[in-house]
C-alpha cells in the first residue's frame, strides 16, 4: 500500500490547478502527497467503486481515486473554469475514460439514488460561514459514507452534527497542509494550516 501511495503521489505532480483562484469559494488545492494519503485512508476503509467528489477543484482528489483502482468518479464543482482544467488534466494523465464531470451548485445537487461513498475538499467556512457544516449535510443525504477534509480543531462539532443525522465519526489522520500565495489578500509567501481526516458512516 506504501507503494500505492508513493506511485499516485509521483503521478499527481503533474496536475495544474487553476490560475486564479476564487477567494469566496476557498479554492485551496491538496498537493499531491496529501492526496494520496486521502486516498489511502479511503482504501482501507472501503471497498467501493464509485465516488463522487464534491468541489472537486482541479482534480487531486478525483485523480488519486482512479489511480488508487476506483471505477468511476462523478466530479463536481460549481465553477466551470475548475472543471475545464480538471478535464485538461485528465486528459494530461489519460484518466478521461474514468470521470464523469459535471458543473453544479453541490448544495443544490439532486440524484436518483445514493452514491457508495462521497470525498471532498469542502471550503473550511472561513469566507462564508458555515460552508463547511452545509457541505457535510449535504453529502449525508447523498450518501452513507463521507470522507472530509477539515480544520482541526472543530471535531467535537461534526461529531454532533453527524449523530444528529445518524453518522457516526471516526478521525483517520491528521495533516499540516501549505497554502501557497494564491489569494490578493495574502501577506506571506505560505502558510500552514492544521487539518483532519474525518470519516462519517451512516448507522445501520
Amino acid at each position: 500500500m506504501v507503494n500505492i501511495k508513493k506511485q499516485i503521489a509521483i503521478s499527481l505532480k503533474d496536475i495544474e490547478n487553476k490560475e486564479r483562484p476564487n477567494a469566496y469559494l476557498e479554492q485551496y488545492e491538496l498537493d499531491s502527497e496529501t492526496a494520496s494519503r486521502f486516498l489511502h485512508n479511503v482504501l482501507m476503509h472501503s471497498n467501493y467503486k464509485e465516488l463522487l467528489d464534491a468541489g472537486c477543484g482541479s482534480g487531486s482528489l478525483t485523480f488519486a481515486s482512479l489511480l488508487a483502482g476506483f471505477e468511476r468518479i462523478l466530479a463536481i464543482d460549481i465553477d466551470f473554469e475548475a472543471i475545464k482544467k480538471l478535464k485538461k488534466n485528465s486528459e494530461k494523465l489519460g484518466l478521461k475514460w474514468g470521470v464523469d464531470m459535471l458543473v453544479a451548485d453541490f448544495l443544490r445537487l439532486s440524484l436518483s439514488r445514493k452514491v457508495d461513498a462521497i470525498i471532498m475538499n469542502p471550503p473550511f467556512g472561513t469566507k462564508r460561514r458555515h460552508y463547511d457544516r452545509d457541505f457535510l449535510i449535504k453529502a449525508f443525504m447523498l450518501s452513507d459514507n463521507v470522507f472530509s477534509l477539515h480544520k482541526k480543531g472543530n471535531e467535537k462539532f461534526f461529531e454532533r452534527l453527524a449523530k444528529k443525522y445518524n453518522f457516526e465519526m471516526k478521525i483517520l489522520e491528521s495533516y499540516r497542509i501549505a497554502i501557497k500565495h494564491i489569494m490578493p489578500f495574502h501577506k506571506k509567501l505560505k502558510y500552514y494550516v492544521d487539518v483532519i481526516q474525518l470519516y462519517f458512516k451512516k448507522n445501520g
